[in-house]
Order: C-alpha cells, then structure tokens, then sequence
C-alpha cells in the first residue's frame, strides 16, 4: 500500500483495535441474561462483531505493513473475505433456521446479509489487488470502513438490547 494511505488505515486500524475493547463493556451487561440466551445469542450477535472489528483491525495491519507484496496482501485480504462470508453466512442461517429468536426484522440485514455483502466487495477487492485493477485500492478502503461502521452499529445495537433486557434480581 501507497503512504499516502497510511494515516487512513491508521485512523480506521486503531478506532476498530479500541472498539474491540469496549466491547468487553457489552460482554459484561451480557453476563446478567438467561445463560442459555446468552450462548446463543453470543454465537449469532456478539462473536460476528468482534470478529468484523478483528477483520478491519488486520486488513489495516496489512496495509500498513511495510514492503508488503501486493499479491500477499491480495491473499491476506481474500482469506479475511472468505472468513467474514463464513460468519456472516452462519450468523443468517441460525436466525433464519429460528436457533436464535431475532428481536427485530432488521437483525437479518444488519447481522446477516449486509456483512456478506461487504465481505463479498472485500474479496473483489482482494481479487482486484492480485490482478492489479485500478479500483482494488479504492475497494479495499470502502469496504474496511463499511465493515467498521457496520461493526459499530451491530455493538450499538447489541448493547441498547441488552440493557433493556437485563434480569431482574
């Protein structure tokens, strides 16, 4: 990668790095709901969050890597694809197959289908850095930002939901 995006994947590496740390706040609310609840909404909400801010945080990494290979990136990038396809495909399938009961019809789109879209533009991406296309650069920085709001939101969200539907003691 250019330096001339250095301070970009920077901003965005370091903002995703500190979001996974408050994310452990969600964690700890998380503790005080029905624990069979928790294990599975842990596995369809909270594990895919993490993951995407782990995703934005390594694809950041490598971008500002120095003297990386274009082709190592392009490998590096598509395997993160391949595994945000992985989660954000299982994360659809639980909620769709009724493993977990989904608070709200928008959890479909914001949990499942738009982060397979995105991961679906990172491995484009990917593939456009392997062969050298114009717009892989580009890609790539639309597509870590997308998954860093999209991780902030799904936090949100998952927080807001949790602290309405703590136990009572």
């Amino acid at each position: 990668m250019s330096e001339s995006w250095e301070t970009f994947y920077l901003m965005v590496g370091s903002s995703s790095a500190a979001l996974i740390g408050l994310l452990f706040v969600v964690v700890t609310l998380n503790a005080e709901t029905n624990s069979a609840a928790r294990e599975a909404g842990s596995r369809t909400f909270l594990t895919p969050i993490v993951f995407h801010f782990a995703m934005v945080f390594l694809v950041s990494t490598l971008a500002l890597m120095p003297d990386v290979n274009t082709r190592i990136m392009a490998l590096g990038v598509s395997a993160i694809s391949l595994a945000g396809l992985g989660f954000g495909g299982a994360a659809l399938v639980r909620m769709v197959l009724g493993l977990f009961p989904v608070p709200h019809w928008t959890d479909y789109v914001y949990y499942g289908g738009l982060p397979v879209v995105i991961y679906a533009a990172l491995l484009a991406s990917g593939a456009g850095l392997w062969f050298g296309a114009p717009f892989a650069v580009h890609g790539l920085a639309v597509a870590a930002l997308a998954l860093l709001f999209l991780a902030i939101r799904d936090a949100w969200d998952l927080a807001t939901w949790l602290a309405y539907h703590r136990e009572s003691p």
